[in-house]
């Protein structure tokens, strides 16, 4: 019996779909059809992974020699693979914060604050929505939620900007070292956040190496899209005409550069996990 057809057994056995084993190893339903179907083979992780969840010797998965086991229900998989039932944590989670946030703007509607509750509030709002909306990553989503936030409000209420760091020889005790600090903070905050999801999001190999390829120069060639829009936005007068009778220059140009700064952060973030992919997809060869 070959592998694929091993792995097909056994997850019948175990009543689970092939999304459900994906959801468990962390891979694309695709990837666990291709192993089905003989036509791609996991790595020895996964090998490794399968034989936990199927409750199998490395040697019966590889082999598929065929030995009496206990009862194949879900309940015989480790607590850990074991999909979501009933009212999970992340939703008890969401519940806690959407209470907060309603707390938090009561509080001020009563001190005659009703706008600064709506601000204070909506760190609780966004994690708890997605607490609800999400299954995976919860924690990570929450965390680049809460920055995306704190950066915001350094930029529109403190004018403090990442930028600051590259003047830090050139600062003066006049320009408040304290604000300094901040920007160098969210700096390193923000090599650690993109760190952790190249790590989360690219440990999983291409399916091929020509999708893999296609991926990578579209995701570096995005990125080089937006730097040269970046580079090149602020020299044109077409703002002037479009949005001088809405809003005011400086709330354009601060607007546009948060947004291409964010652009140019998620295309960089894309890349280096697609980079990161492809280098694994090439090293199994």
């Amino acid at each position: 019996m070959s592998l694929g057809e091993t792995i097909y057994r056994l997850r019948t056995e175990k009543s689970l779909s092939q999304g459900d084993l994906a959801e468990m190893l962390e891979v694309s339903r695709q990837s666990i059809s291709k192993w089905e179907n003989n036509s791609a083979v996991p790595d020895l992780e996964k090998i490794i992974r399968l034989s936990e969840i199927f409750e199998v010797s490395l040697d019966e998965l590889v082999k598929g020699e065929e030995t009496p086991r206990r009862t194949a229900t879900v309940n015989n998989i480790p607590q850990e693979n074991v999909r979501e039932v009933g009212f999970p944590p992340r939703k008890i989670a969401g519940i806690i914060l959407l209470c907060m946030a309603f707390l938090v703007v009561m509080f001020f509607l009563v001190a005659g604050g009703g706008l600064a509750g709506l601000i204070f509030a909506l760190p609780f709002l966004t994690c708890g929505i997605l607490c609800f909306a999400l299954k995976k990553n919860v924690g990570l989503w929450c965390a680049w939620d809460l920055y995306v936030l704190f950066d915001l409000y350094m930029s529109y209420a403190t004018g403090i900007s990442r930028a600051s760091v590259l003047y830090s020889f050139q600062w003066t005790p006049e320009m408040n070292y304290m604000r300094l600090a901040f920007a160098w903070f969210a700096v390193i905050s923000l090599a650690v956040m993109i760190a952790v999801t190249v790590v989360r999001f690219g440990k999983e190999p291409f399916d091929t190496e020509q999708k893999g390829r296609r991926k990578l120069i579209g995701a570096w060639a995005i990125l080089l899209l937006i730097q040269a829009v970046a580079m090149l936005w602020p020299r044109t007068n077409f703002f002037d005409y479009i949005l001088a009778n809405i809003v005011s220059m400086g709330t354009v140009y601060q607007l546009i550069s948060i947004v291409l700064s964010w652009a140019k952060i998620v295309a960089f973030t894309v890349a280096v996990v697609c980079t990161s992919r492809f280098i694994k997809m090439k090293k199994q060869k």
